[in-house]
């Protein structure tokens, strides 16, 4: 029987504010936002979700070292045999959530497709 998201969170973490401080240690946030603001707006998601986006930045954290790292190898492996850097690719890749590039470093989703 699985445990209901708030006591995974009491279990894991001991409480949804370190769960968050965890979380802002990995994310990066935008430099439109401040730490602060950030963090009360992580503070006002579901337990599931933060789950969730907890356990993707570990596992990006724990294949790929960083989420640069992660393009890196993306842009690795569909570069193929072309050895020179693709800036627009690249610059699309980093337009896309962690979550999207975790796709697509399992071959789930193209990146060919323009991102708003």
């Amino acid at each position: 029987m699985t445990k209901a998201p708030l006591q995974e969170v009491k279990d894991k973490f001991g409480s949804k504010e370190k769960l968050v401080d965890e979380i802002l240690a990995k994310v990066k946030k935008s430099a439109e936002i401040s730490k602060d603001e950030f963090k009360q707006k992580l503070l006002r998601q579901s337990n599931s979700k933060l789950l969730a986006l907890h356990g993707r930045e570990e596992q990006v954290h724990s294949q790929f070292g960083t989420r640069e790292g992660l393009v890196d190898s993306i842009m690795k492996s569909r570069l193929g045999k072309k050895k020179q850097e693709d800036a627009g690719f690249r610059s699309r890749l980093d337009k896309l959530s962690t979550g999207e590039l975790l796709g697509l470093s399992k071959g789930k989703r193209t990146a060919t497709k323009e991102t708003k």
